[in-house]
């Protein structure tokens, strides 16, 4: 079936296949923690559209970087509040534990499907006008420019494996325990002081990611599928 179809029912498709509905239900199930399905709550089963390709490079937007040619970027914000920063972000910026963090949850939607979960964390000390710089274009790239942070650069990205947690799986529309590709960049502004760490998570069979640091001079980069 092409990418985006819908499945046919449960009973059909067991009718289909010669099996039982108990066979069935649990090979849509491996499919789906596999990251071939996806199940969208009160609609149906559908095939996971084609893997999409995101460039890791300083400086570009999320839709700059994102190579999804001619599909609709939807994004939701999930959380804006400010709060003290997680163990993992006090590190990578280097401040307190009990300093106070702009915190933003926000989901990446490419064509309705729900491709990328993240949850960024700024020091609150450097970006004081952070919710109304925002709030314009929903854009961190011009809260950052507000703030005197012209451009930046990614001091690393790390990434690691897992499976979708509750909460994750739920805003992915995604399987309790499929696996998840998760991302932890730290951005740094101009004078190499951080300014943003971030952890993405993105379903497994969704995304290729791409380093490609020399993009412009079309040299070709490692890629991690």
């Amino acid at each position: 079936m092409e990418p985006g179809a819908r499945l046919p029912g449960e009973n059909h498709m067991a009718e289909l296949f010669s099996v039982s509905r108990a066979t069935m239900r649990k090979a849509l199930s491996k499919l789906q923690q596999e990251g071939q399905l996806q199940a969208r709550k009160g609609v149906g089963i559908f095939v996971r559209q084609r893997r999409t390709r995101y460039v890791i490079e300083d400086d570009l937007r999320f839709s700059q970087s994102l190579e999804a040619k001619a599909a609709k970027i939807d994004t939701q914000t999930l959380e804006l509040t400010r709060a003290p920063a997680s163990q993992e972000a006090s590190l990578a910026l280097g401040i307190d534990p009990i300093s106070q963090v702009i915190r933003l949850v926000r989901l990446r939607i490419v064509e309705g499907e729900p491709i990328y979960l993240t949850s960024k964390e700024f020091p609150a000390d450097r970006f004081p006008q952070f919710e109304e710089a925002f709030a314009t274009n929903q854009s961190v790239t011009d809260a950052y420019r507000a703030h005197g942070i012209p451009r930046y650069t990614r001091e690393e990205t790390r990434i690691t494996g897992g499976f979708a947690h509750r909460h994750e799986a739920k805003a992915l529309g995604l399987t309790h325990r499929t696996p998840l590709i998760r991302v932890s960049p730290v951005n740094l502004d101009p004078e190499g002081r951080p300014i943003e760490f971030n952890f993405g998570r993105w379903p497994l069979g969704a995304v290729e990611l791409v380093f490609n640091q020399r993009r412009e001079q079309g040299v070709a980069g490692e890629r991690i599928a």
